[in-house]
């Protein structure tokens, strides 16, 4: 069975100025203390160890060989030690620290992606992982605390104990080949969509089921013929002629060949929030959605 030692770092700080110092007097003028309490404690750690660490002469001490070894890893554990413990500061003073972070994909361009940006420059010791789930998946980890916060458009009625900050308003566009007949159009009736192909994106990485619910509230089921994961290969086919799709409007501040985007006639919002649980949200959480909600 494994060794367990109980041995505490304020152990090895003892030993640590004998060892530096060579000499039991400096090393406790060094420590601020007397000299008998040092040298008990010293013995302690030797019986801890079953060791002796210090060959004791009458004027001087030297280290043995176990005491040589026990000096490096001294000096490399309490290093560790200080950086651990400064680190825990910094996640507490929100300056540090890991987010898990859920989003949509089509969150990541238009305003969210400055503010993230500055965050992220501003906070260089905070690690955001960012997790591509769809809302109804992101909320279910939120749930399970297995997210710390969450990204994705309209969150409204939430459970109870989570909130829902909107970043900012967005709407959903018309994303048509440039040669479509109704790119000539001004504004969109979304029931002249019927009887269009759709390309989107797997509804399980998102807006898809939100955007399903709204066409069948108006009266027709898309008829989706290609599905892709990333929304570039999805534009991609648009400009080739294969359909259209409804994308949320930060995709339009980019140049896209042979696409082009119209607003809809009945305006469908698109609205980012982020949303997560106050109560169990760390200073370094909060951090984040203030500067994103700034």
């Amino acid at each position: 069975m494994e060794q367990v030692y109980r041995t505490d770092l304020k152990l090895l700080r003892y030993f640590l100025a004998v060892a530096e110092e060579l000499h039991f007097g400096r090393a406790a003028a060094r420590l601020n203390m007397s000299q008998p309490p040092l040298s008990l404690h010293i013995k302690e750690l030797e019986n801890q160890l079953g060791t002796p660490l210090f060959v004791r002469h009458s004027r001087s001490v030297a280290l043995t060989w176990a005491g040589k070894i026990l000096m490096e890893e001294s000096r490399r554990l309490l290093a560790m030690a200080t950086a651990s413990l400064a680190r825990v500061e910094q996640i507490g003073r929100g300056e540090g620290g890991r987010i898990e972070l859920g989003v949509i994909g089509t969150a990541m361009w238009g305003r969210m992606r400055p503010a993230m940006h500055a965050f992220i420059d501003a906070n260089p010791n905070v690690d955001i992982h960012f997790r591509e789930k769809s809302p109804g998946l992101q909320l279910a980890l939120l749930e399970r605390h297995e997210l710390d916060a969450g990204i994705w458009r309209m969150a409204q009625d939430l459970p109870q104990g989570m909130v829902g900050i909107r970043l900012h308003e967005a709407a959903f566009l018309v994303a048509l080949p440039e040669d479509h007949p109704l790119s000539r159009t001004t504004t969109i009736p979304l029931e002249a969509l019927r009887d269009e192909y759709f390309v989107t994106l797997p509804s399980v990485h998102s807006d898809w089921a939100f955007l399903q619910r709204v066409c069948q509230r108006a009266g027709f089921a898309p008829m989706i013929i290609r599905e892709a994961v990333e929304p570039q290969t999805v534009l991609a086919m648009i400009s080739m002629g294969l359909g259209i799709t409804l994308m949320a409007d930060s995709y339009a501040q980019m140049q896209w060949p042979g696409v082009v985007f119209r607003p809809l006639r009945e305006r469908i919002p698109a609205d980012l929030y982020v949303v997560y649980q106050p109560a169990c949200a760390t200073s370094t959480v909060m951090k984040l959605v203030q500067a994103l909600t700034q």
